[in-house]
Formats: C-alpha cells, sequence, structure tokens
C-alpha cells in the first residue's frame, strides 16, 4: 500500500515538472515567434528602405544622366546652328562686297556720290566749308561733287577707300561723316554678328 502511494506521488511530481518544461517551452515558443516576427517585420521595412533609396538613387542618376544628354545634344544643336548662321552671313557679306566692288563702274555711282555728299552735309547744316575725301579713283567726280552743294566750299583729297563712297571732314564743327562703302561694309558685319549670335558662345560652349 505504501508502495502505491509513493509511486502515485512520483508520477505527481513527473507530471508537474513535465507540466511546468511544457509551459516553459509554449512561452519560450511564443517569445521566439513573436521575435522572430518582429524580426521579419524589421528586416521588411529595412528592405523596403533600401529598394526606396536604391530606386531613388537610381532615378536621380537616370535624371542627371538624361540632363546631361540632353545638354550635350542642345550645345552640340546650337554650335551646328551657330556654323550655319557664320556660313550665311559670310555668304551674304561676300556676296556684298562683290556688288560694292563692282558699283563704282556703274552709270549710276556718279549720282550716289552726290546724293552721299548733300546727306552728309544736311547733318551739319550750318557748315560753310568742308574737306571731302575720296578714293584715287574717285578724284574724277570732283566737279559735279563741287556742283551739287554750290552753297559750301569744299576741299578735296584722297583717302584710304577700298570700295568707294566719300568721307566728310567738318574742322571747324570737329565732326566728320564716314558714308564710305567700307565703312558701312564693316557695320553691316558688325551687325549680322549680333543678329546670327557669333562670339556669345563662352569658354563652357554656353
Amino acid at each position: 500500500m505504501e508502495q502505491v502511494k509513493s509511486k502515485g506521488k512520483l508520477q505527481g511530481f513527473v507530471r508537474a515538472i513535465l507540466g511546468a518544461a511544457n509551459e516553459k517551452a509554449d512561452s519560450l515558443h511564443a517569445r521566439a515567434d513573436e521575435q522572430e516576427r518582429a524580426a521579419l517585420e524589421r528586416y521588411r521595412a529595412e528592405a523596403r528602405a533600401r529598394s526606396e533609396q536604391n530606386l531613388a538613387l537610381s532615378l536621380a542618376e537616370a535624371r542627371a544622366n538624361e540632363e546631361k544628354r540632353v545638354m550635350t545634344e542642345t550645345l552640340a544643336a546650337r554650335r551646328s546652328l551657330l556654323s550655319l548662321r557664320a556660313d550665311c552671313a559670310k555668304e551674304v557679306i561676300s556676296d556684298v562686297r562683290k556688288r560694292l566692288e563692282a558699283y563704282p563702274s556703274a552709270p549710276e555711282y556718279a549720282a550716289t556720290l552726290d546724293g552721299l555728299l548733300l546727306k552728309g552735309l544736311a547733318a551739319i547744316p550750318e557748315a560753310k566749308s568742308a574737306r571731302v575725301l575720296l578714293r584715287r579713283e574717285d578724284i574724277s567726280h570732283v566737279d559735279h561733287l563741287r556742283a551739287a552743294a554750290p552753297g559750301v566750299q569744299l576741299s578735296f583729297a584722297e583717302a584710304f577707300i577700298n570700295l568707294g563712297g566719300l568721307i566728310i571732314e567738318f574742322p571747324e564743327q570737329r565732326r566728320r561723316a564716314d558714308l564710305s562703302f567700307d565703312t558701312a561694309l564693316d557695320d553691316l558685319s558688325g551687325r549680322f554678328n549680333e543678329i546670327t549670335g557669333f562670339g556669345m558662345e563662352g569658354g563652357d560652349g554656353k
């Protein structure tokens, strides 16, 4: 009888130990599950953050590369356009120069000189005398030029003018009217430079 009681107590003790062990195991398992869930959530969050960061970096890099490509192509197109404009301007200036070089041989050149003289004198209406500078080849026009402005005392001299036209000096007024074709062509070239954008590119191509 005593042995049966002892055996019952031993079995109860074992069950108690096993029950406590199982409870502890269940608690550890639940804690492990919670830690695992937390770790997985943390990993997923970190992975999403890394993915978003990498995506943002990739987008930023792609955007920078695209902007660089667009800028490079824009500058190349602009240089090409400037080159085309320069070629067109050179062609126009060359054509104008050829026309001016041929014009002094035209019958109407004498009347043109008269008109230029009167235009220059009109700029200084109070002038009583003036000095007219001509090409060496145009000195033969002195008589009709003098006749075109009888109210002004004119003197004439040769000047370094290549294309034609004339220059009027007003010594008393300390003024000068440059109506030479040379200066007109230079002015035209300068205006083409402004219109077509020559000289606008800096060292960086902008």
